[in-house]
């Protein structure tokens, strides 16, 4: 069992953590940052939702597959390098 603390600040910290992300993707074109440190930071805040709630609510947060995105990634690398 977790307790309510945890699962209420997870949830905030999930929130902050995705924007922040996102805030590190947009920005990091020239400078340093950008989409890998963008994507860590989401992961790393799913990974705090998932300890806090559970991997099933985790799993359930996630509007994507993890294999979808990444193939899509790969997908749009691939087209760039074309």
């Amino acid at each position: 069992m977790n307790s309510i603390i945890l699962v209420a600040g997870a949830r905030l910290l999930v929130v902050l953590m995705l924007v922040f992300s996102l805030f590190m993707l947009l920005r990091g074109h020239n400078e340093p940052g950008g989409g890998f440190i963008g994507g860590l930071l989401a992961a790393i805040g799913f990974v705090v939702y998932a300890i806090a709630c559970g991997t099933t609510d985790a799993r359930r947060a996630l509007y994507f597959r993890p294999s979808n995105i990444a193939g899509m990634g790969l997908g749009l690398a691939l087209l760039a390098g074309l």
